[in-house]
This record gives C-alpha cells, structure tokens and sequence, in this order.
C-alpha cells in the first residue's frame, strides 16, 4: 500500500534504505545478486541493547565487525562491552556475558599502584591473575593492605607506598621490626630512640655488649 517496501534482511525505512535498530555490525548495502548484504546483529554480550556504525572501526577490523555497543551494564566496556570497567576485574569461572562476570577490585587504593586497579582478567602468557593486586615496591598482601617487614607507614602519598624502618643494629633486638604504622622500633633493654639509637640515661657504649648499652 502506498509504494511502501516490505522489509527483509534486518533492514527498515520506506525503500528498506537503513539497517533496524542493533543491526549495526556491518554498513547498509544493497543486495548484489545472490547476495542479500544482511545488516548484521550488534553483539554486546547482553549487556547493552543500543550501538551504532563506526566506519573506521569496521575498517580497522578488516570488514569483519564495525558496530559499536552503547552505554555497557553490569560494569562491563568495551567495542562489544566485552571488558570489565576500571576497578573491575572478570570473574575467571564465567564467561563475559553472564551479567554477573564483572567483580569489583579489592584493593587498598593507599598500597596498591593505579589508584587501586586490579588486574583485569587471567592471563598465563603475561603473567596476570584476575582480581589481583599489583601492590607498590615496599607493599605486601592480598590487597595490598600492609607494609612489608622492616617498613612502615602506608601512605598514598608515597610512591612506594612505606618507608624503611631504618632500626639501629646495636640498639634493636635482633630480627625486630618496627611498628608498622609509628615506625618506632623494638629496642634493647637499655637502649632508646624511635630507632633504638641511643642509650637510657646512666647508660653508655651502644653496641658494646651484649644489652647494646653498658651501665656507667
């Protein structure tokens, strides 16, 4: 009625002369003899239901998929959002698509190296384990939470993420730490000093005997 087409091929408009809502994979083409140059079906792995063309994207891909996914759900990004969103990291025993795949980091932004960034997925070539933290030089644990032995004083500040102890040999125990959030370290029993590096008054020789300070 009205010189109006009958659509096939997942295309629509009054001549049939555009590709249908998310059938934006491929350009709109006319049908070449036995070829009906279909629109093709965006695929954004269930998270999204709008995309459209991008040109240099199908090109880029060698003709094989230039449709781009819109506003991602359920954390995910990505041409096809099939990525996790920053801070997000795929969950190793579901596949991308489950609405449930993308997990957030866990990670103490304080300890841990871009902002608090987990990996993103598992990857034995590179190394990369999902979910884990890549914590900075002085930082240890599973979120990098805490100073390693002989630092102390997380702080996001510090690009390293803890300073050293730097506890004085002869006036410390042996093997002692220091506080992991003052820095003040264990010390003799007649030495002192946030670095046990001096004696306690009537005391002397620091480093001398067995006590690291010797009476007067």
């Amino acid at each position: 009625v009205h010189g109006r087409c009958i659509c096939h091929h997942n295309t629509e408009g009054l001549s049939c002369e555009r590709c249908k809502d998310f059938y934006n994979d491929a350009p709109w083409r006319p049908a070449e003899g036995a070829q009906d140059n279909a629109c093709k079906r965006c695929n954004c792995n269930g998270h999204s239901g709008r995309c459209h063309f991008d040109m240099a994207v199908y090109q880029a891909s060698g003709g094989v998929s230039g449709g781009v996914c819109e506003d991602c759900q359920d954390n995910t990004t990505g041409q096809h959002c099939d990525q996790c969103k920053l801070f997000f990291y795929q969950d190793p025993l579901k596949a991308i698509s489950d609405p449930h795949a993308c997990l957030p980091c866990n990670c103490d932004p304080e300890g841990t190296l871009h902002n608090g960034a987990c990996e993103s997925h598992t990857d034995p070539a590179v190394g990369t384990v999902a979910g884990q933290c890549p914590c900075k030089e002085n930082v240890e644990g599973v979120r990098c939470d805490k100073c390693r032995a002989n630092y102390y004083g997380l702080s996001s500040s510090d690009p390293l993420g803890c300073q050293p102890c730097n506890c004085n040999p002869s006036g410390s125990l042996p093997f002692s730490i220091c506080d992991p959030t003052t820095g003040e370290c264990l010390c003799q029993q007649f030495a002192t000093g946030r670095r046990c590096e001096k004696c306690l008054v009537r005391y002397w020789g620091l480093g001398n005997s067995l006590y690291g300070c010797s009476p007067c």
